[in-house]
């Protein structure tokens, strides 16, 4: 009687198999993320942090790392209240994978903040940049810089989405603004766009279809197993019966 391969072994081969390169594991890392995206904060303002990944049915713990000191959080969820400058720094997640890419958190006191929602970008990505009043005051004649050059003005505040970013795009951002009729400037904040090996596109197209393959073939493996080994117990149950059941022969009646 075969044996099913469990769904994270099927995962596994076929991605030695069909990953090129041996890039397979950046598939089964952890993914860390923030809510709000902004990985620039007020101090006193709060952020979720979320890990996430391939989970099974079961209920695993994560485990969180900032600074590369190990936290008492085990929950996937992880909410930073009224933040402290002591939360800045790097943070990590991890759950049945490999550990998640680092998530930069900075908590900073001043007037205004350029928030991004990614310091890091992959080529053909999109960011956001956000011009932020402390204590969400209002901040009017808005101007966004790129490596001292203006970018983009707005009277009033709005963010800007930089879509489809590529190399050009990597520089020193930082914003101006009026609050409460006096000019404020941002501190400097740079982003690096990375080029991203045509690779990575290969596995965005082909592993979701090939995960998708492997949990149904998986699924029918394990149904065709659990019914022949129903079957075996039920043939089982029956010789069993019948050994008691069938009649007894009898010795032949003596000759006269």
């Amino acid at each position: 009687m075969s044996t099913p391969i469990g769904a994270p072994a099927l995962l596994w081969i076929a991605l030695l198999f069909f990953s090129p390169d041996g890039v397979a594991a950046v598939i089964l890392e952890s993914q860390l993320s923030l809510n709000p995206p902004w990985n620039r904060i007020f101090k006193g303002e709060s952020v979720t942090l979320t890990c996430s990944g391939i989970h099974s049915l079961e209920n695993d713990s994560t485990k969180w790392t900032h600074n590369n000191k190990i936290l008492t959080v085990n929950a996937s969820n992880w909410d930073i209240v009224n933040a402290r400058t002591e939360d800045s720094g790097e943070y990590r997640c991890q759950q049945r994978l490999n550990e998640s890419e680092p998530v930069y958190l900075e908590v900073i006191s001043d007037w205004l903040l350029l928030q991004t929602s990614a310091q890091v970008v992959k080529e053909g990505q999109s960011f956001f940049l956000r011009c932020h009043g402390w204590r969400n005051l209002n901040v009017y004649k808005v101007t966004y810089y790129k490596d001292g050059v203006a970018l983009k003005y707005w009277y009033e505040n709005h963010n800007i989405s930089i879509t489809n970013a590529t190399r050009e795009d990597s520089g020193s951002y930082c914003c101006t603004g009026i609050i409460q009729r006096i000019p404020k400037n941002s501190t400097a904040l740079t982003i690096t766009v990375k080029v991203v090996p045509p690779n990575y596109y290969w596995l965005q197209l082909h592993i979701p279809l090939l995960v998708a393959i492997l949990f149904v073939v998986d699924t029918g493996l394990l149904i065709t197993t659990q019914q022949q080994f129903r079957f075996l117990l039920k043939i089982k149950k029956t010789r069993r019966g019948k050994k008691y059941t069938d009649p007894q022969p009898t010795p032949d009646p003596p000759k006269d």
